[in-house]
Parts: C-alpha cells; structure tokens; sequence
C-alpha cells in the first residue's frame, strides 16, 4: 500500500452515520499531513516513503510507541495543531463519521516543551471549524499516560480545570497498562467524575483479564478502549454483560501490535457471542493502515459478522459516545 493510499471503501451497514469512540490524535493524521509536517520541521518523513518504512515495521507494542512518538516529534506549536486538527476532522468525515471521539495527550506538549493549553485550545478551534465545514462532530478526550504516574495525569486535569474547552467531554488513561497498577489512578477517576467528565481506560490489551478485572473495581470507567483480555475469563464476560460495559474494539490495532496473533484468532466473535457488548474503532487509523470503516469491513470479511451484527456493533458506539442525547438519537435514525 503506498503512502497515499487507503483502504478500499464500502457500503457499510452503519452508512454516513458512523461513530467512532477511540481514536488517537496523532495517530489519525492523513499521509499527506504527515508529509508537510515533516516538511516544516526538515524531519525524514517528509519523505513518505521514510514514514511508510517505518509504519510497515510496526509489530509489537514497543515498536508501535516510538513510532507514535516520532509522529509527536513533527509538532513544533500550536499552529501546528489548528492545520492539524481540520486535516483529521476532514480524513475522519471522508470516512463517513458523523462523531468521533479523539484522545489528546497534554503532557506530551509539555514535554517538548510546548505551551499544552494553547495546543489543546489549537485542537478545540480547528474542530470547531470543521464542524461547521464537514458536519463531523469532534470530541476530545483527555489522556493521560499511565506510565507517567498519577502525578501526570493530575496535571491534565489541572489543565481541564484552567481551560474548560467544551469539546472536551471525557478523560482516560492510555499507554503501557502494566507499568502503574491501576488503584494508583483512583483518586484521579474520582476526581475526573466530579468534574463532570465521562471516563474510560485503555485495558485488556496486551494485558489479560486480571488487568480488566482490577480496572474495573478500582477506576469504574464508563466503557473500556480493547478489553479483548476479557475473552479468556467467561465469569468476566458475563459481568461485562451485565453491567453493560461497551468495549472500543480496534481488531487492525491489536492483529499489528501483536496482541493478537493471527486474524482468525481475534476474540471479538467470542465476545459477542458472550453477550458483551462492543463497537469497532480505528484507534491509530495512519499508523496501522486502517479507517473506522475498514473495521467494520474486516469484521465481516473476516471474522465473520453478519449485517445484523454490524449493525447492532455500530449502534453501539452511539451508546458509547460521550455525547448528548440529542446527538445520541440523531446519530441512531441514521441506521
């Protein structure tokens, strides 16, 4: 696949009404916003051909993470990031969403030495813009690196706190799941819920059920990014079916991390069939050669979905979404 190019479209079931809950800034630039990026800041990847190397030879997490970091390195402020922002809004509605939820990652700013309020309030603008230009309604949410610490993800909040941004409608906790246990972060899930954000938590990725287990006792999150360690404990499915927790499901993401082995053994069918309830998503749709559409078409191509589960899966993320009612029901009349 060349630089430029995507994946193939079709006539998904979700139709223009499509959703996706977890999603990663960075990792949703186009190519070609990669490019002039690099451009500007003399990177290699101003050469795609340099990017297009260095995204084929992602095959486990660790190699996944530089090159997420490489991508953040483009950044030099916060114009940088308005230019940005319209150029993921626009990718993203080409793509056939109506509502996206973004994760965006202030300590990242502030580590290299950017001012992370005036980035995020970039980010905001360049959504709002968009808006009004592609119909696609952006959201941010917060992110905060676990293997930072809970003093980092302290800081976000404190910077939620100054700002207020009205895009910004949840708060959750990505990176490398096995570096902080999660009891760690419960004084900043109680705190992201008293002011007034949704939350989530990237879980059950690399890591097993145990880690969605302790997740889910000591952080109470609204819904989990992957989840798909789940699968190996049947009394965890059912009491993620019971408490009707939705699982953000990234089936490219997990095949190219190596969270998964082989497309075949993807646990999504076995969670389903388990009752749980889950959606599809993107994640790092640039870094994996993936859209939210190309999910749902590898869903059943592959792991063998039928329209009416594809549907149901679609329906899901509206669920999910930290969205308004409203926004809600105007996103299911499109099924």
């Amino acid at each position: 696949m060349s630089p430029d190019s995507t994946p193939p479209r079709s006539a998904s079931p979700a139709g223009p009404f499509l959703a996706d809950c977890h999603l990663h800034f960075e990792g949703c630039l186009p190519t070609s916003e990669i490019g002039r990026l690099a451009a500007r800041s003399n990177h290699p990847f101003a050469d795609l051909s340099a990017f297009e190397s260095a995204r084929r030879n992602v095959r486990d997490a660790q190699s996944f993470l530089l090159l997420y970091a490489e991508v953040c390195r483009l950044f030099r402020g916060p114009e940088d990031y308005v230019e940005a922002a319209i150029a993921v809004a626009r990718s993203l509605a080409d793509d056939g969403l109506r509502y996206a939820e973004i994760y965006v990652s202030p300590e990242i700013y502030a580590r290299f030495g950017m001012d992370a309020g005036a980035c995020l309030a970039a980010i905001d603008a360049g959504f709002q813009e968009t808006l009004e230009q592609k119909g696609i309604l952006c959201r941010i949410l917060l992110d905060a690196v676990r293997h930072w610490g809970p003093e980092s993800a302290g800081r976000v909040l404190d910077l939620y706190e100054r700002l207020r941004l009205s895009s910004i409608v949840g708060f959750g906790l990505g990176g490398d799941e096995q570096a902080v246990p999660a009891a760690a972060f419960a004084d900043v899930y109680l705190r992201a819920r008293a002011l007034g954000l949704r939350t989530s938590v990237h879980a059950g990725e690399w890591a097993g059920a145990d880690a969605v287990r302790e997740v889910l006792d000591q952080l109470r999150p609204d819904r989990l990014d992957h989840g798909i360690g789940s699968a190996s404990d049947p009394r965890l499915m059912e009491r993620l079916a019971e408490e009707d927790t939705i699982l953000c499901v990234a089936p490219t993401s997990n095949l190219r991390t190596g969270a998964v082995g082989h497309v075949a053994s993807h646990p999504l069918r076995r969670l389903l069939d388990a009752g749980v309830r889950v959606t599809l998503s993107a994640d790092d749709p640039v870094l994996f050669s993936t859209t939210t559409r190309a999910e749902y078409d590898l869903a059943k191509s592959k792991l063998g979905l039928t329209e009416e589960e594809l549907l149901r899966v679609a329906g899901n993320a509206w669920h999910a979404a930290f969205c308004t009612k409203q926004e809600r029901e105007a996103g299911l009349r499109g099924f």
